[in-house]
């Protein structure tokens, strides 16, 4: 199986999951069944969001990760492009032979 390096991308799709996990939790509490009441199909659509949304904590959680270090890095919507822990380029096609420990050029 393909591992997927790059945290930049990782935590876009992230998103996009957690986003569309939201947008079924928003269309599930938006159309009510007759008089109000909550039926199979909203129950399922509860369902629904609610493994959409765990799914994309944990694959954030997994994947975005410093491909050098393999710490993990912070799950805001900016990006990232030093890892605070070791200094060196998240863009894991980035060379770091030319970078010293601080991340600079030497």
């Amino acid at each position: 199986m393909k591992q997927f390096r790059d945290p930049r991308l990782n935590r876009m799709a992230g998103y996009a999951i957690m986003f569309s996990g939201f947008g079924v939790l928003a269309f599930a509490s938006a159309h009510p069944g007759e008089n109000g009441a909550v039926t199979l199909f909203h129950i399922f659509l509860f369902i629904i969001s609610g493994a959409l949304l765990v799914f994309s904590g944990i694959w954030m959680f997994k994947t975005v990760r410093c491909p050098h270090c393999k710490r993990l890095l912070h799950l805001k919507l900016y990006n990232i492009d030093v890892c605070p822990w070791c200094h060196y380029p998240t863009d894991p096609d980035n060379p770091v032979y030319d970078l010293d420990q601080r991340g600079r050029n030497p």
